[in-house]
C-alpha cells in the first residue's frame, strides 16, 4: 500500500491527475481484499493491483474515464456475470481523483508563456511548460518545466479531456506539432497563438492531413478574447479570460477565421 501511495504522490507533485482506487468490500470468492489499492493514470497505466483480471481491467476503465471527465469520485460495484469472474464473487469500492486542481499546458516558452504561466498559477492552475530548450526555465516559477521534444510528447505529455491547452512555440513547424498532438487528446480548451495568415496555412494543412471540420473547429485561433493590444501581458490577461469562461462553462465564440 504504502508504494501504492508513494507513486500516486510521485505522479501528483509531476501533475499529473491520479485515480486512488480502494476495494471496500467483497462477496463470496473474490480475487480482491478489503483495502486493496491501485493507482491509475490517465494513460491506463497502473500501481498496485485490486486483483487482477477481467474486474480490474473495467475498473481501470472507470478511473480513466473518472479522470477524463474531471469526476471527483467514482463508484463501481462488479459482479461476477459483469466481470465474467469464474470464481462467482462481488467486489466494490471508490475511486478519489489526486491532483484534482484545473491543469493549462503551454506549448513554448517566450515572452507570452511566461506571462500566462505567472497568471495562471496565480488563478489557481496547476501549469505545465512544454519547451525542449533548457535554457527557458530559469524564466518561470512555481510550474512545472517540461523539457521535451515534439517526439517525446506521447510518453512525456499527458493531456486529458479535462486540461487546458496553450500552443505558442517558437515557429510555423513547432506549432503544428503540438497542435496535431493535442488534438488527438482532446483536451477541454485548445488554444493557439499565430497571425491570420499562418493560421490559415496551418488549418488548411491539417485538412489536407484529414483532420475533420469538428476537429478544426474545436480550436481558438485567434486566440483570447478580443481585449488585448500587442503587448505579451495583455495577450496572456486574453487568453486566461478565454481560459476561465470555458472553465466556468461560458461561451466564448470563435472569431471567423479567413480562409477558413
Amino acid at each position: 500500500m504504502q508504494d501504492v501511495l508513494s507513486f500516486a504522490a510521485q505522479k501528483v507533485r509531476e501533475g499529473q491527475k491520479v485515480a486512488l482506487v480502494t476495494v471496500t468490500g467483497v462477496e463470496k470468492s473474490s480475487p480482491a481484499s478489503p483495502g486493496q489499492m491501485m493507482a491509475v493514470l490517465s494513460d491506463g497505466s497502473i500501481a498496485g493491483t485490486v486483483g487482477g483480471g477481467a474486474s480490474e481491467y473495467l475498473i481501470i476503465r472507470k478511473a480513466v474515464e473518472a479522470i477524463e471527465n474531471g469526476d471527483v469520485i467514482f463508484k463501481f460495484s462488479l459482479d461476477h456475470a459483469e466481470c465474467g469472474m469464474t470464481c462467482g464473487g462481488n467486489m466494490e469500492g471508490f475511486g478519489s481523483i489526486l491532483g484534482n486542481r484545473d491543469r493549462l499546458y503551454i506549448f513554448g516558452g517566450g515572452h507570452i508563456a511566461q506571462c500566462l504561466a505567472r497568471i495562471a498559477v496565480q488563478t489557481g492552475f496547476f501549469v505545465v511548460v512544454v519547451e525542449d530548450r533548457p535554457e527557458f526555465s530559469a524564466d518561470f516559477e512555481s510550474v512545472r518545466y517540461l523539457l521535451c521534444k515534439p517526439e517525446e510528447y506521447g510518453a512525456n505529455v499527458p493531456v486529458s479531456a479535462s486540461d487546458f491547452a496553450v500552443i505558442c512555440t517558437r515557429g510555423h513547424a513547432t506549432d503544428g506539432e503540438a497542435l496535431r498532438y493535442c488534438l488527438t487528446r482532446r483536451p477541454k480548451y485548445l488554444g493557439m497563438i499565430g497571425s491570420e495568415r499562418k493560421v490559415s496555412l496551418l488549418l488548411a494543412k491539417l485538412r489536407n492531413e484529414g483532420k475533420t471540420q469538428e476537429e478544426i473547429d474545436s480550436i481558438y485561433s485567434p486566440i483570447g478574447l478580443d481585449i488585448a493590444d500587442a503587448v505579451p501581458a495583455e495577450i496572456a490577461v486574453s487568453i486566461l479570460a478565454e481560459i476561465l469562461l470555458v472553465k466556468n462553462n461560458g461561451t466564448p465564440r470563435h472569431r471567423k477565421r479567413s480562409g477558413g
